[in-house]
């Protein structure tokens, strides 16, 4: 058994590395449904559910420490080819399938809740209001909404568990789409055109020559340096009371690297490389703390979960048909607000590089909404009680 950080660590790279490897190497057919990055997080998940290390003190401050440096290191990274012109003009449209996703997970947990209220705990009004704040804006929301109503952490046990697995699946699932792109926009009538153009703008920079080792040594210092700055900048903002140092540190990073892409750094060999191993290393930290096992403890309330997942994934569908948006869109819609700004850029990045940005800013928009979503559902799972 693993207990040591450095330990832990080291296994992260190395399930990352071989998997990868495989994947190269092998043409089975596993990978095509099954990409590497989606086959990570379930070893990742399987070996914790074995017992491969024990989650003490040392292993979680070592992975909290390297996932929340690493993930503005890689946006720094990704950020370096963005244009920020995508922003105006994706604007309108995606801030539609935005709302759509919000409302979406807003309307599944009162239709859900009215289902399964008589075999659930009568806290459930107030425990579902407060992981829909978090399933619409991130933690940060959650910790408000149930410090608003006063919850304790007794009675949050079953839906925290109902939430940490629920979102761990559905991470997996919402990257696992990538091989059904076809099927799917051919039922969401996707106009791709306008997306196209914009998204065409940001692969202006080619990379010339092979990648050589200044290159991926600059882009691995430099990242992790804006990291660091970043996460320092971002404790010093967080304690205005705005947000929190996670997402401080995410918009620092991200705006270093749009700043910097104009600059020769924009057209730097290494880039692209470096942060794709640390989007490997990110997705294998994410699973590495969640129990294959833990479905046995609580089947109503994670039956519950998914039941509120498949209601939103219905609704943000016919959305997403509405507006005529692909499915890599209203993936990252959906992961922006069931998961929060780090898991967003992740998918994002799964799908491709140049979707960073769009899902950074979903993410935003559902913080700023979640803890009104927690509250509305509250009164509303109230009355209807």
């Amino acid at each position: 058994m693993i207990t040591g950080g450095f330990d832990f660590i080291a296994a992260m790279l190395g399930l990352c590395g071989a998997l990868v490897w495989i994947e190269h190497r092998s043409s089975a057919a596993v990978f095509k449904w099954f990409p590497a990055i989606v086959l990570v997080m379930f070893a990742s998940m399987a070996l914790y559910t074995a017992g491969a290390w024990q989650m003490n003190e040392e292993i979680r401050a070592a992975r909290a420490s390297v996932r929340d440096n690493l993930i503005p290191a890689m946006l720094f990274l990704m950020s370096l080819r963005f244009n920020l012109v995508v922003i105006r003009k994706l604007g309108a449209r995606l801030t539609a399938l935005c709302l759509a996703s919000t409302f979406s997970v807003m309307f599944a947990f009162v239709i859900v809740h009215q289902v399964m209220s008589p075999f659930l705990g009568g806290e459930t009004p107030l425990t579902f209001a407060i992981m829909s704040a978090g399933w619409t804006g991130g933690t940060q929301n959650f910790v408000a909404v149930k410090e608003a109503l006063d919850v304790s952490d007794a009675a949050m046990t079953y839906t925290l568990l109902m939430g940490a697995l629920c979102y761990s699946v559905w991470l997996v699932a919402i990257i696992a789409l990538k091989p059904f792109r076809k099927s799917f926009d051919t039922f969401l009538r996707s106009d791709d055109k306008w997306l196209n153009d914009v998204l065409g703008k940001l692969g202006d920079v080619e990379t010339r020559g092979g990648i050589e080792m200044p290159g991926l040594l600059l882009a691995l210092g430099l990242s992790l340096v804006v990291a660091s700055i970043s996460r320092h900048a971002g404790d010093w903002l967080a304690s205005s009371g705005l947000l929190n140092t996670m997402i401080w540190a995410i918009i620092i990073s991200s705006l270093l690297g749009m700043l910097a892409a104009p600059t020769w750094l924009g057209k730097a060999r290494g880039s692209d490389e470096v942060s794709g191993i640390m989007l490997y290393v990110i997705v294998a930290l994410i699973g590495a703390e969640v129990s294959l096992g833990a479905i046995a403890e609580a089947p109503l309330y994670i039956l519950s979960g998914f039941m509120i997942l498949a209601v939103h994934a219905v609704l943000l569908l016919f959305a997403a048909r509405f507006l005529r948006m692909n499915i890599y869109l209203a993936g990252i819609a959906s992961i922006a607000n069931i998961g929060s700004a780090p898991s967003a850029a992740v998918v994002g990045a799964a799908y491709g590089r140049e979707l960073v940005p769009v899902a950074v800013i979903m993410a935003l928009i559902g913080s700023m909404l979640g803890s009104f979503v927690g509250l509305a559902v509250s009164e509303i799972l109230k009355r209807l009680s």
